[in-house]
């Protein structure tokens, strides 16, 4: 759904765990990905699959810190950035992250964003607020859904 965004995209992987998200996006011609995780275990079992994958140091970045903390920051600083999360489920944070998305300022580095989560969480907003200038869709799967963010 994102597929055309990815390609020499700035790709940042929140709530990494072992990087599946970022290092899908490399593999599709990702130029570079950031990956952002709180656990330094989920960290370190990215450095190892990045590794494993072959993607050379120059093209990935780790950065221990909160997902939601680091998006306010505006650590999404540059152009042409994709935004990929797949928090936990039993947590607030997919619509944490869903809110700090819509806070950015259009035109911004911003290109788009995916955060995945469970299909019955009422907490991830349907719609933006009025005036907002970004689109929500959410593809739901299983018990699983897709929030993504695009300009409107």
């Amino acid at each position: 759904m994102l597929g055309s965004h990815v390609e020499a995209a700035t790709v940042v992987d929140l709530c990494c765990g072992a990087g599946a998200l970022g290092i899908e996006a490399l593999s599709r011609g990702a130029a570079r990905a950031v990956f952002v995780d709180v656990s330094s275990r989920a960290l370190e079992a990215t450095r190892a699959n990045l590794e494993h994958c072959g993607a050379g140091p120059e093209r990935w970045t780790l950065t221990r810190d909160d997902a939601v903390r680091w998006l306010e920051r505006g650590a999404a600083a540059g152009r042409g950035v994709l935004v990929l999360a797949d928090p936990p489920y039993d947590s607030d944070l997919a619509s944490r992250l869903v809110a700090a998305l819509l806070r950015l300022a259009p035109g911004g580095p911003l290109l788009a964003a995916a955060i995945e989560h469970g299909a019955s969480d009422g907490r991830v907003p349907a719609a933006p607020p009025a005036g907002c200038p970004w689109r929500l869709r959410c593809r739901r799967y299983g018990r699983a859904a897709l929030t993504l963010v695009e300009e409107a």
